[in-house]
């Protein structure tokens, strides 16, 4: 069996240590990938802040990866994490080739970016997202609902960035309501109008935790397909995590 085929994959997840607002410590990472774990999870894309406000220094980034891994297998805790961000866009014209790369997630040719836009709205994004498409990225919106006024004009900003080949990410936690009722109601309606293609917990810690399961019953009380939930929780991400994106791009 292929390594990405068994178990759930997470493309939003802030397991790393003492890097931003997620697990302080390595003890902290070691529990959320125990939750990780019963939630049917086995493979984490650990997606730090990577922002002026938080972490930087990229570069340090695999050794990192290289640790909590090391670890996981010390304790027998059957997750596999991945390299990647959560990527500001104030620092995309900062990074150059060699720090993108570490910031990118997927198979060589393949590579994708998780670009955190700015609550006030999408707008602030955009030119950040056509920057990393013109050095040869796929963008991949994290949680584009909890932009405010994402709704307006039918999801105009929305629709205009996936038509140029951007993907969109919907979190659990905003489909739950935990970040107040706007970013509830556009997270149920970006998926009822089939505005997004993958479900993440964006997990910080035992508070926040992995909750792919709870998404998958919440999408299916709100009376999606088990074809379409499945897609949004299981298959789309681990396909994204195993080969990249240009079968999103053919889909499309």
């Amino acid at each position: 069996m292929d390594r990405f085929e068994a178990g759930r994959a997470e493309i939003h997840f802030h397991i790393l240590p003492g890097v931003d607002d997620g697990p302080a410590t390595m003890e902290e990472s070691l529990e959320l990938a125990r939750l990780a774990v019963r939630d049917g999870t086995r493979t984490v894309v650990a997606t730090p802040h990577v922002r002026g406000d938080f972490f930087t220094d990229v570069h340090e980034l695999p050794h990192r990866v290289r640790e909590l891994n090391a670890r996981l297998r010390l304790e027998g805790i059957p997750v596999m994490v991945l390299q990647g961000a959560e990527l500001g866009p104030d620092m995309v014209g900062v990074l150059d080739a060699a720090a993108l790369e570490c910031v990118a997630s997927g198979p060589p040719g393949a590579c994708w970016i998780l670009l955190e836009p700015p609550f006030t709205s999408l707008a602030g994004a955009l030119d950040a997202a056509a920057e990393l498409r013109a050095r040869g990225y796929t963008i991949v919106l994290a949680h584009p609902e909890r932009s405010a006024g994402v709704l307006t004009s039918g999801c105009r900003l929305l629709r205009e960035e996936l038509a140029a080949g951007t993907l969109a990410q919907i979190s659990v936690s905003s489909l739950l309501g935990h970040h107040g009722p706007e970013a509830q109601v556009a997270a149920c309606h970006l998926i009822e109008m089939r505005l997004a293609h993958f479900l993440s917990s964006d997990a910080h810690s035992p508070q926040r935790p992995p909750a792919l399961g709870t998404g998958m019953d919440e999408l299916l009380a709100r009376g999606r397909t088990f074809a379409e939930a499945r897609r949004l929780v299981e298959t789309g991400p681990r396909d994204l995590v195993a080969s990249g994106v240009p079968q999103f791009a053919a889909a499309a």
